[in-house]
């Protein structure tokens, strides 16, 4: 098992009570559903223990000390970071509600507990949270200029993360999508994010335009090699592990880069079967692939070495990731701990 790198923990407190700070003391069942959402309450409103990694926190941190080592900027970074997770979170619950998830991080999916209406609302209010934690970076000298930008680049990347979201729900109704098409669905829907969290981290530290430009570039290709291993994950990892059975993907009819690589790659009359299985209104019906037809999907994938090509495709995004974060001229105390953390992902077997 790969070793969790220490920036994924070395801010977590910070950031938390970053992100505590920007709900208002207001009696209000719905705050209770948002602090559910977000792992601190279990659905009888008790403290709870539940909360994410924090991937998307630890890079604006990150790409604030790619820029400076002065403490006050950490603090400006800490709400930066507060609503890149916050944001993160309000797409989990609107996700779980359009994917029909009953189950997230072990637990009932807000919508399961309160209803789909409420989790919309949920998912609304974390929204407005995150600005709220951002604009909170002032209060510790930031400028106005810098929070606007910052503000500017959170907007435009959750927008890209809808068009994702939109895109990988249309997907389900097609079986002619290019990998072309889904990297540039990954892109929108887990690269912004990422990429706009280092970015922001370095806008609120001082960087230059072209700095947080070049590191949200980075952070966007970071983003497609995550999507690439999880991908694999979805498919090979170990079992235990992972925490659920290996093959879900396949079952749940998923089409992601192996099954388009496959799409792309496999004979002739092995791609008619697999369009066949993967045809739109059987995804739509929920009924999982049964077992012998997996077996055929695996053992398919494993012919054509779909395994290989899709770490293969993780490899070439960290390199570019690599190459990206060399171009913003990065302190080099934040390159050896930016790397480890690509590095985890891109090996990661969870």
């Amino acid at each position: 098992m790969i070793a969790t790198p220490a920036a994924l923990t070395r801010y977590h407190e910070v950031v938390q009570s970053e992100m505590r700070a920007a709900f208002p003391d207001v009696d209000l069942p719905i705050y209770d559903m948002a602090r559910y959402g977000l792992g601190w309450l279990d659905d009888q409103g008790r403290p709870a223990n539940a909360s994410g990694k924090g991937a998307r926190a630890a890079l604006t941190m990150l790409g604030a000390e790619a820029i400076s080592d002065d403490p006050a900027t950490m603090k400006r970074a800490a709400c930066g970071a507060a609503a890149v997770e916050i944001v993160h979170n309000f797409s989990l619950v609107h996700d779980d509600v359009q994917d029909g998830d009953v189950e997230r991080r072990g637990r009932p999916t807000v919508w399961k507990i309160w209803g789909v209406a409420q989790a919309i609302n949920t998912g609304d209010l974390m929204r407005e949270l995150a600005d709220t934690a951002l604009r909170r970076a002032i209060s510790y000298g930031a400028t106005a200029e810098s929070v606007l930008e910052a503000v500017r680049r959170l907007n435009q990347a959750t927008m890209l993360m809808i068009e994702g979201q939109y895109l990988d729900l249309t997907f389900e109704q097609r079986t002619d999508v290019s990998v072309d098409e889904y990297l540039a669905m990954v892109e929108r829907k887990t690269g912004a994010m990422m990429g706009v969290s280092l970015s922001i981290g370095a806008t609120l530290a001082g960087a230059s335009t072209a700095q947080a430009d070049a590191l949200d570039r980075a952070g966007t290709r970071l983003g497609r090699c995550f999507q690439m291993r999880d991908d694999w994950l979805g498919i090979w990892a170990d079992p235990d592990a992972l925490g659920k059975p290996t093959d879900a993907d396949i079952r749940r009819r998923k089409k992601s880069y192996p099954i388009l690589y496959a799409l792309g790659h496999a004979p002739k009359v092995a791609r008619r079967e697999l369009v066949d299985l993967y045809r739109p209104d059987l995804s739509v019906d929920g009924a999982d692939m049964p077992d012998e037809q997996v077996d055929w999907v695996h053992s398919l994938l494993g012919e054509i070495g779909a395994d290989r090509a899709t770490d293969e495709a993780a490899r070439t995004e960290y390199e570019a990731f690599r190459d990206e974060l060399e171009s913003a001229h990065p302190r080099g105390e934040a390159v050896a701990d930016l790397d480890a953390l690509a590095i985890f992902t891109l090996e990661r077997d969870r």
